[in-house]
């Protein structure tokens, strides 16, 4: 099989897994993290690639000799321990940056664990391709991985991937390390003074002051950071062409996401939201009525006793992975200067634990952030964390955010449950025509002929796209700047399109939940400890329609629009 069906990645992080027996059968053994460990005591360590190198050639040594099976497995094992530490350690430097994107120390270090993940990579692909081409691989197949895996790397050891690609990988994570450093402190040159944007946007109570500061910081910031796209699209086109795919799109959906629909599949869809949802979203800002909510300050501990709450509503699974979650403080959900503006979840492989980051408003919309990231920590955490596709890990995060809408009751005012179940209603027509404005901008990006790369050409598909989708007016130029703050398109490339795609299996629960109280988690919970890897089968499972069924969008908009007083009878 050629290199290109080959998901290095993917391929280890579920080997690693089958070979220790982890999966939601084995929730019973000691966790990894000690019974009074916090996230606070775990200790940042920088991780040695050279013993990673090591174990790889002791693994080779072995497989060249007769060697008894107990002994391969501890090579095996000695190689994933050495991976299961890099990427601890490259989780852990990432979280702590982004608690502080200024702490030198922390950004040093991500920025070094980055520059050394490709290294990484080829050393795991050489580990495969040893095995591939031994006399062992049969026994490997049925004792520690599974009939055919070892197959996809050919069984020959010059099949390793070409050492360009590597570069390639190396440059493309220099530049998205610039990227962040670049965000990480953002400030304005506005009437001869340096200001730091956050502060200033923090102190203003102007309007029009906000969105001159704003407008400044589009425009200081827009070329600097075009630059640095370019590059990335220039680099991701040339690893598309090393692996042999007509596009890096193609490349990302059948490599890097391994997506069980196609980019035509996926265009299809978006011309549905374009020609159901569109006029429903121009019709929702028509009658600007989310602009009546005005919520009061939630502190932290407001918000995680309020999870706590509805946790315990949501039974066995959900509340067990959140008590697990308190009790070693698997989550930061503070508000301080210079946190990184994002929210999302990772893990920690060595500790076998996930971890929470919520960058927080303050107010009742953080409960929606946090549920969702907690949906990815609840599947991460029952499941070991163990291979899927992307799409079938947002189900789970977004479900989570319409099932906490129900569990709610007497955790919170009535009045404030039926304003949030608003507020996600215009939230998700917001993601449906949001997103797909993105995704359909970012295709269009990479479609663009290299002299015609240019950060002018650039803003302007973003300003059409966002025009299509009714975001805006054509003639509103400013727009055509914001595609710099989708920080997506420079770390995830060809990711948001599974937001709205699994949206739609997410509004599936919440429509069973609507009907009989305890269906959609019913379902959710049928999903949760997960038969299938990819998203379309783990539905069907699960007795749920595929999005891409006819008449699914349809459905989509009579489910919203009661919701938000809008359509034929409003």
């Amino acid at each position: 099989m050629t290199g290109k069906l080959r998901s290095l990645l993917a391929a280890l992080l579920l080997a690693a897994l089958l070979l220790t027996g982890c999966g939601p059968e084995n929730r019973e053994e000691t966790p990894a993290l000690g019974e009074d460990e916090t996230f606070e005591d775990i200790e940042y360590r920088r991780p040695d690639v050279a013993e990673m190198e090591q174990a790889v050639a002791a693994l080779q040594e072995c497989l060249g000799r007769l060697c008894l099976p107990g002994t391969l497995e501890e090579r095996l094992q000695d190689c994933y321990s050495c991976y299961y530490r890099f990427d601890t350690m490259l989780a852990l430097a990432d979280i702590r940056n982004c608690q502080d994107l200024t702490d030198q120390f922390y950004s040093e270090e991500y920025a070094w664990c980055l520059e050394n993940m490709p290294r990484m990579q080829q050393l795991v692909e050489k580990m495969y391709l040893s095995c591939a081409s031994s006399i062992y691989a049969p026994i490997l197949e049925r004792l520690y991985f599974w009939d055919g895996f070892l197959e996809m790397y050919g069984g020959d050891e010059s099949a390793q991937q070409p050492e360009e690609l590597y570069e390639l990988y190396r440059q493309e994570n220099q530049l998205i390390n610039q990227y962040r450093s670049i965000i990480a402190d953002p400030y304005v040159e506005l009437d001869g003074q340096r200001l730091s944007l956050e502060e200033s946007l923090a102190s203003t109570t102007d309007v029009g002051e906000y969105y001159r500061l704003i407008d400044a910081y589009y425009a200081q910031y827009n070329s600097r950071l075009g630059d640095i796209y370019i590059q990335l699209v220039q680099l991701r086109r040339q690893q598309a062409q090393l692996l042999g795919y007509d596009s890096y799109e193609q490349m990302q959906y059948e490599l890097s996401f391994e997506r069980d629909y196609s980019p035509e599949q996926a265009q299809e869809y978006l011309e549905d939201i374009k020609e159901y949802l569109s006029p429903a979203y121009r019709q929702l800002v028509a009658l600007q009525p989310y602009e009546a909510i005005y919520w009061e300050y939630m502190a932290p501990e407001t918000l995680m006793d309020i999870m706590a709450g509805a946790a315990g509503n949501m039974g066995e699974n959900i509340l067990e992975s959140f008590e697990f979650m308190d009790k070693h403080r698997l989550y930061d959900v503070q508000q301080r200067p210079y946190k990184a503006a994002i929210s999302f979840q990772t893990y920690l492989s060595e500790y076998e634990a996930p971890f929470v980051f919520l960058s927080p408003y303050g107010d009742q919309g953080d409960l929606l952030s946090f549920a969702h990231e907690f949906g990815h920590f609840t599947d991460a955490y029952i499941n070991y964390n163990a291979y899927e596709t992307t799409d079938l890990a947002e189900c789970f995060s977004q479900s989570m955010e319409y099932l906490l809408l129900f569990y709610l009751d007497g955790l919170m005012e009535q009045e404030d449950i039926e304003e949030l179940r608003y507020y996600k209603a215009v939230n998700t027509m917001e993601m449906y025509v949001g997103q797909a404005a993105i995704s359909e901008f970012e295709s269009s990006v990479f479609r663009l002929p290299e002299e015609e790369l240019t950060t002018e050409n650039i803003n302007r598909l973003y300003l059409e796209s966002c025009a299509d989708y009714g975001l805006c007016d054509e003639s509103a130029e400013e727009v055509g700047l914001g595609w710099i703050d989708v920080s997506h398109l420079f770390e995830s490339p060809f990711y948001v399109i599974s937001y709205p795609i699994t949206n739609d299996v997410a509004m599936q629960i919440y429509a069973l939940e609507q009907e009989s109280p305890g269906q959609g988690l019913e379902k959710f919970n049928a999903m949760l400890p997960r038969v299938y890897e990819g998203m379309l089968p783990s539905v069907e499972e699960a007795g749920l329609s595929s999005p891409f069924e006819e008449g699914r969008m349809e459905e989509v908009l009579s489910c919203l629009e009661p919701a938000l007083g809008i359509g034929k009878n409003s």
